[in-house]
């Protein structure tokens, strides 16, 4: 099922639940870093209780908007954020946003498969002058990649096709 929201109203309703979810933990502020490319997004986020910083496991209810945030802020010609920061403290109940179309995400010690690179630019197209060094290299070593595995399979199917016709 697609999210039919736009992104300020996605915004407004992760504000709203932040908000909440805060209040329910006794939380004084959280903080979310999220990365993505292609189809792979991950997430962590913080929350400081007491003055401690820890893990934290927001509802599902506002990390299931957080999900869909990446698609929803697209922008033409410059494609979708690889990195956010989102942030609230308690104390103004305000939802603050910090993003970049250009960083290259890191998902720590299990990265993204390289098709994650070529389909980054499919589903979300960029100008040139907006597409960063790292995402064309990796874009295009999985192009030839995948050209070089199609003419190993052709040339496969050649012999095996010979094989045949000479039994």
């Amino acid at each position: 099922m697609r999210n039919k929201m736009s992104a300020e109203e996605m915004l407004g309703v992760i504000e709203a639940g932040l908000a909440d979810w805060l209040k329910k933990v006794g939380g004084e502020r959280v903080d979310t870093y999220m990365v993505g490319i292609g189809l792979v997004q991950h997430h962590v986020s913080w929350v400081v209780i007491g003055g401690v910083r820890e893990s934290a496991d927001i509802d599902y209810e506002v990390t299931r908007h957080m999900n869909h945030l990446r698609a929803a802020q697209v922008l033409p010609g410059r494609g979708a954020w690889t990195w956010c920061h989102l942030w609230m403290d308690v104390s103004d109940g305000v939802l603050h946003q910090e993003c970049d179309w250009m960083r290259e995400p890191d998902f720590g010690s299990v990265p993204a498969g390289a098709g994650e690179y070529a389909i980054e630019l499919d589903r979300f197209p960029r100008d040139p002058e907006f597409v960063p060094g790292w995402l064309a290299e990796r874009a295009a070593a999985y192009e030839k990649r995948k050209e070089r595995n199609a003419r190993r399979r052709e040339a496969r199917r050649r012999k095996r096709e010979q094989e045949r016709g000479g039994d």
